[in-house]
């Protein structure tokens, strides 16, 4: 009888731990740095399986989002983690991505309120900290309260890899134009892209290109430092 009793609890046990070794889903990490090593379309390839095998995980929901080239889909995904996952590890995560995403097609007073949220409900996020986005009239007159000391360009890096700093976004080319130029005319590497949304285009100003998020953040921070300049971090 015992040996019956110890053999279902043999066979109990085996039924259930895998199911708890499955509860912490993939690590999502160890995919994000993948994409930030330039190995994107290889992650592409396993998302199908892994949104098939993890419905609703929030981790899987956050790699769909860094990975989805609409930035309205993407923002819908960052969305529902923070409203249905808010006591996930991704919910912060995935508040300072709607951050980004607001600042970057100019809905500033939008993309504040979300910082203003991630501070609130996040104070011990590493992304809580004072990234508070500049206003249009800031980013207007940059150009007369820029400093003349700058590094040369050599210390720009560039790579092969797709972060950069977003320095302004504008709804006239000129004003994208005017930055961008200055920025050149003091050594850094910048261009513009442009977007459109709702038929209305924006004219973004990047500068620096970047391997890794980490460097793309302390370039942001030198700028805000030597150039009063409120700046953020793209991915491309």
């Amino acid at each position: 009888m015992r040996i019956r009793e110890y053999s279902a609890i043999v066979l109990l046990l085996w039924m259930v731990v895998p199911a708890f070794g499955q509860s912490g889903g993939p690590d999502i990490q160890k995919r994000l740095e993948m994409i930030e090593k330039g190995q994107v379309e290889q992650v592409k390839a396993e998302l199908p399986t892994l949104l098939t095998n993890y419905q609703n995980n929030p981790g899987v929901m956050y790699l769909q989002g860094v990975l989805t080239t609409d930035g309205t889909e993407a923002a819908k995904l960052f969305q529902s983690i923070v409203d249905n996952f808010p006591k996930s590890e991704w919910a912060d995560d995935a508040l300072y991505k709607l951050y980004q995403y607001y600042y970057s097609i100019g809905l500033y007073k939008t993309a504040d309120q979300k910082m203003a949220q991630l501070k609130q409900d996040y104070p011990y996020s590493a992304y809580a900290v004072d990234q508070s986005s500049a206003s249009k009239e800031t980013v207007k007159d940059t150009s007369t309260q820029i400093a003349d000391i700058v590094k040369p360009k050599s210390t720009v890096q560039k790579f092969s890899t797709s972060f950069t700093v977003q320095v302004g976004a504008f709804s006239t080319l000129q004003r994208a134009e005017e930055l961008k130029s200055f920025f050149e005319g003091k050594g850094y590497s910048s261009n513009i892209f442009t977007m459109v949304t709702n038929g209305k285009k924006l004219h973004k100003v990047w500068v620096g290109e970047f391997q890794n998020q980490d460097d793309a953040r302390r370039f942001g921070a030198e700028i805000k430092k030597k150039f009063t300049l409120e700046s953020i971090v793209v991915a491309r």
